[in-house]
C-alpha cells in the first residue's frame, strides 16, 4: 500500500477536488441574486400588485458563477425587448414568451380556470417551452425564476394535471448548473406546512429563495431547511 503521508497527500488531493466540484456544481448565490433582480427590473409587472410571471434561461455556466454582473450588454442579448416580452407574456390569450435563451410565462384565462406561468413553461414534460430551452444547451445554468411559490394544490401535486414535477425529474438529468427561485410565498399557501412541498422540488434541483439584490438563501440542505424560504 502508500506509505502513510502519501496515503495523507492523496486523500488531501480527493477531498480537494469534492469540495472543488461541489463548488462548482452549484450556482453562485450573490450572482444569482443580480439575476433574479435583473428578471424583475425588465420582466415584472406592477399593478395593483406585483403580477405573477416565471421565466426560466439556458445560458453559458460562466455567467451564474461568482463576480459575473448581468446586464443588457452582456446578458441576454439575443432576445425581443423586454417590452416585446412584457406585452407577450401579460396578454391573458398568449402568455408566453419563447426566445433564444429566455422563456418567460404570465397566467393564461381559460373559460373555468387559470393555468399558472409554472405550468405553462413545464406541461407537457415531453414538448414543453422548458424542453425546447433544455434542448438548445446541455451543460449551461438553468435558472427557473417563478415570482410566487409554486402552489402546492396543483403544481407540486404528483398526480395532478397541471403538476411541474415530471417537468423537474427531466431538468434533473441534464448536465449543468441548476436553481429554482422564488420570491414571495404564494398567498393561498402562507399558511401551510412547506416544508415537505419544497423537498419534493428539491429532490430533483436545487431550490432558492431571493428576497432582493444581494441575498438569496438556498432552502434545503440535507434534511434541513432554511426558514428564512418558509416564513
Amino acid at each position: 500500500g502508500f506509505p502513510g503521508s502519501l496515503r495523507v497527500f492523496v486523500l488531501v488531493c480527493l477531498l480537494a477536488v469534492g469540495f472543488r466540484s461541489l463548488e462548482a456544481d452549484n450556482v453562485n448565490t450573490e450572482t444569482l441574486a443580480r439575476i433574479i433582480q435583473f428578471f424583475d427590473d425588465n420582466y415584472k409587472k406592477v399593478e395593483k400588485n406585483v403580477r405573477q410571471y416565471a421565466v426560466a434561461i439556458n445560458v453559458p455556466e460562466d455567467q451564474c458563477k461568482i463576480n459575473f454582473v448581468p446586464d443588457k450588454n452582456n446578458f441576454l442579448t439575443k432576445e425581443e425587448s423586454s417590452t416585446n416580452v412584457i406585452n407577450k407574456i401579460y396578454d391573458e390569450n398568449v402568455a408566453l414568451y419563447e426566445g433564444q435563451e429566455l422563456i418567460a410565462a404570465g397566467t393564461l384565462k381559460k373559460q373555468k380556470h387559470t393555468r399558472h406561468s409554472e405550468s405553462i413553461l413545464m406541461n407537457p414534460p415531453e414538448s414543453s417551452p422548458m424542453t425546447n430551452l433544455l434542448n438548445k444547451k446541455k451543460d449551461g445554468c438553468v435558472v427557473f425564476y417563478t415570482y410566487n411559490s409554486p402552489c402546492v394544490q396543483t403544481c407540486i401535486d404528483i398526480n395532478g394535471n397541471y403538476s411541474i414535477l415530471k417537468m423537474l425529474e427531466r431538468w434533473s438529468k441534464q448536465g449543468g448548473l441548476k436553481a429554482f427561485v422564488f420570491k414571495d410565498i404564494w398567498k393561498f399557501d402562507q399558511k401551510k406546512d412547506l416544508k415537505e412541498n419544497f423537498k419534493a422540488i428539491t429532490k430533483y434541483v436545487p431550490l432558492y429563495r431571493c428576497v432582493s439584490s444581494e441575498t438569496c438563501y438556498e432552502c434545503v440542505e440535507g434534511d434541513n431547511i432554511n426558514l428564512n424560504c418558509v416564513q
